[in-house]
This record gives C-alpha cells, structure tokens and sequence, in this order.
C-alpha cells in the first residue's frame, strides 16, 4: 500500500506557506429581557455564569446539523472528568457586533468563563466536534453563512484550557490564485483514512457553474509550525443537484470503508445517491457513482422521495432505486414505486450493486413493507395519504388494478382504534386485523378482506418496518 499521507500534507504544507430571530433567550441593548424559553439545569447555570460575566447577550443558535442549540456541552480539554465538563456558547453582544464563542468550564463552585473570540462569520450555519490533530481532544469545526456572499465556508478552533485560537482552512484558488476560504453546501467529518485523526468531507454545489465538487480537507502544521487544515484532495461530484436531502458518515461497504453518503434533490421528483471514500490503495479521494463521460449520476436515479439507509440493519448503508408497480407508468398520477434496495462493493474496474431487499415505502406515513418474491406481477398497491392508508391488491392485467383488495394498513390514534373496534364488535362484524406496531399515539393496523387466503395474517407483521 502506498504512503499517502506525508504526501498529501507535504503538498498541504507548501499551500500554507503562500499564506504569508428572537434566536437567543436575552435580548440586549433596548429590547425586552426575553425569558421563555428558560434553559433548565446545567444550562441554566451556564446562561447565568454568560450573563453575570458579559451583561445580556443575544443566544445564536446553529441552522443545520446535528447540534442545534446555542449551548453545546462537550469535551474539550483533558484534565475534565466527565464528557461534559465544558460548554460552548454562540452569542452576539451588539447586532451590529459578529458572533462570538465562548467557553465555559465546570469547576467544583460551579461553571466558571475561560475564554470568548470573536468569529469571522455571519450566522452560524452548523458545528462539529473532532479529534483532527490526534491530541486526545476535540477541536471545534464551525460552517458560517457569510453575509456578502451567502456562502457558507468553513473554521476550525482549538482550546488549550485558556484561549480559543484559530485554525486556517484554506484552499487554493486557481482562479484568484491564492489561497481562499473553503465554501461548502454540506460537510461531515470522520476519521475517513483510517490515520486515527478526523478529516472533513465537504460538498459544495455551484449552481451558478452546474457543478459539484468534494473536498478532503485535513490537519497539518504548516511551514512556520503554525496548526492549519487544507483542502488536500478534490473530486466530482453531480452539478445537476439543486440541494442535499441527507448527509451523514456511514459505512458504505461489507469491508468497513466509511465515507459520506449523499442524497441530492436533482429536481422535484427525481433524487440520487452519491459516496465519497477515501481509497486507501489508490491514494485518491472516490466519488464512485459519478459518470465522467455523463457528467452526472444515473446508477442511483429514482422517483421516490426516501433516502439511502442500512434498510436490513446489517450496519452497510443501502441505495434504494424504484421502478413502477404493476399498473403504473410514467402517465400515472400519483404511482406507487416498487423499492429496490442495493449495497455496493468496490471494485478495481468499478463499483457493482448487490441486491438486499425490496420494500413499498409509504413516505406519508413513513413506513416499508418488504416485498415478497410471490408477490412479483400478481400484486400491486394504492396509498390515500389523506386518509392514512396503504392498500394491497391482487393484479391481473385483465381487470381493473385495484378491484380486489388483498389487505390495508391504516394509521389510527389509540383513541381511534378503540372507537372503530368497539364499533365494529356491536355490529357484529369484527375485522380480521393485525396490530403491526406502535409508535407514540400511532397505530398501525393491517385490515384483512374478508375470504383472502393470499397472504397469510400473522406474517404480514414481519414485513413491517417504521423508518428512522
């Protein structure tokens, strides 16, 4: 296996050298003291410690991601004993100010301000935390939405214990040529080349130029010893995609590759899906579904609205692709899809696709029912999203479609289920039904016609899944 990475930080190190809403819950200045919502517990005493020492403060709260509130607790020094022991807080003091960050700690009389720095950026877009350095603790990754440019780049942040201090993300720009903020539409992070550092794996869509790129962008100390991130590796991704539906870090193959799983919106009714890995044979950063000669993706292309997941709970992300049921086509208002469900292995010349499941996906209610192989050309389906139901119907090509219904499942609430239970016992003409799941106050309930020996009643719970 080839050694990469000196390589790639030996050219990181030569880019930095050419370096030479009422969102928060204090208003200051003339606006009113705004109490609800009040944060409770640990949170509580940190906004009281902000307070005390800063006067009232504006709480900005991140717009994406997976960490949405102003208050963040996490580890961020070594000498804390729990997870928690340290919080960061987003806050702007004047409007007319930037944002800033501040770190508490807590300490045995309680949370105690270490450190604040004012930011660069506009408004907070989303925040990560990763070990990028390999120091035993997180570093703080912070994408901002600018305000002169609606971009949104990206700024990394390490805590020594006292002070918050900076880390350049760069990356050259061959058209300003020199080194410029790295711009992003989505990014993830995750130790993504197995170095036991995190890198972070941004996507970024430039509508403007109808294409898509996706950066590796990793730690090094820089010429002067200075602590940087830079982006060290490119690829293409699909231009045509308007906007990202899903992200996250998952495990793209039975092999242990982790990457980044993208599902883009290409426009209303068409989605794909995109993987960025770092190949560790190759050395090179991989978008394997992107057609370079195409300049696109079509592996991936469905008509349904759902998104790539480990669908079997293998632990392996799996690609859904959909054709028609049996009485739809590309005429039909409102088909249903027969969801086909592929994992992938990587391949010197490629990439091939490996069939584990198929579903009928109700996204109105999001749910699947797995498809049985005996039901293939002889079943199809209908869904009334108004009224909560999926419908299975016996399909012969010389009747109507949907005339002889096999089963139906419905969502009630626990009340609704009781009434039209007790209802139908008075009357006499109690339904042959399986309760498949609960969730909250939602039932699902699979209705059976009367007579049908299609399917048999006990089996159809297996087939149930809630989606995540």
């Amino acid at each position: 296996m080839p050694i990469i990475k000196p390589l790639r930080l030996l050219s990181a190190a030569l880019l930095v050298s050419l370096l030479c809403g009422c969102s928060g819950t204090f208003m200051g200045n003339d606006r009113q003291l705004m109490r609800p919502p009040y944060p409770a517990g640990e949170e509580k005493n940190i906004q009281e410690e902000l307070i005390k020492q800063l006067g009232n403060v504006t709480l900005k709260y991140p717009k994406s991601g997976a960490y949405r509130s102003a208050i963040l607790r996490t580890r961020l020094t070594r000498d804390n004993e729990h997870e928690k022991d340290d919080a960061l807080v987003f806050y702007r003091e004047k409007e007319s100010e930037p944002i800033s960050l501040a770190i508490l700690n807590r300490t045995e009389k309680g949370w105690r301000l270490t450190a604040t720095k004012k930011s660069e950026g506009g408004e907070v877009d989303r925040v990560m935390f990763g070990d990028i350095d390999n120091d035993g603790v997180n570093e703080i990754i912070v994408g901002w939405t600018m305000y002169s440019t609606g971009l949104n780049i990206i700024s990394a942040y390490s805590f020594d214990g006292s002070r918050i201090m900076p880390i350049e993300v760069r990356e050259f720009s061959e058209a300003e040529a020199t080194n410029v903020s790295v711009a992003y539409t989505d990014m993830q992070i995750g130790d993504f080349d197995n170095d036991d550092c995190d890198e972070i794996i941004a996507s970024y869509l430039n509508l403007s130029e109808v294409t898509a790129t996706a950066k590796l962008i990793e730690f090094h100390h820089g010429v002067d010893n200075s602590n940087a991130m830079s982006v060290t590796d490119t690829a293409p991704l699909d231009g045509h995609v308007l906007s990202y539906a899903d992200a996250k870090v998952a495990k793209l193959t039975d092999d242990n590759i982790i990457g980044v799983v993208l599902d883009g919106n290409k426009d209303n009714s068409t989605m794909i899906t995109e993987y960025v890995y770092w190949d560790m044979i190759s050395g090179d950063l991989k978008t394997p579904f992107y057609n370079e000669d195409e300049k696109t993706v079509t592996d991936t292309v469905r008509n349904l609205y759902t998104t790539a997941r480990d669908i079997d709970s293998d632990g392996v992300m799996e690609i859904p692709v959909t054709s028609f049921l049996p009485g739809y086509d590309s005429s039909s208002d409102n088909p249903v899809y027969l969801t086909s469900w592929y994992s992938v292995d990587f391949e010197a010349e490629g990439c091939s696709f490996i069939s584990r499941k198929k579903t009928v996906i109700n996204p109105a209610d999001n749910y699947s029912v797995t498809w049985q192989s005996s039901w293939n050309d002889r079943v199809t389906c209908r869904i009334d999203p108004n009224n909560h139901i999926l419908y299975f119907y016996r399909y012969r090509k010389d009747k109507f479609a949907f005339s002889d219904e096999i089963f139906r499942i419905k969502v009630y609430s626990t009340d609704e289920w009781d009434n039209a239970l007790s209802s139908a016992n008075e009357s006499g003409s109690t339904p042959v039904y399986s309760v498949l799941a609960k969730d909250g106050d939602n039932l699902y309930v699979a209705l059976f016609a009367l007579g049908q020996d299609f399917v048999d009643v006990k089996s159809v719970a297996s087939y149930f899944n809630l989606l995540q």
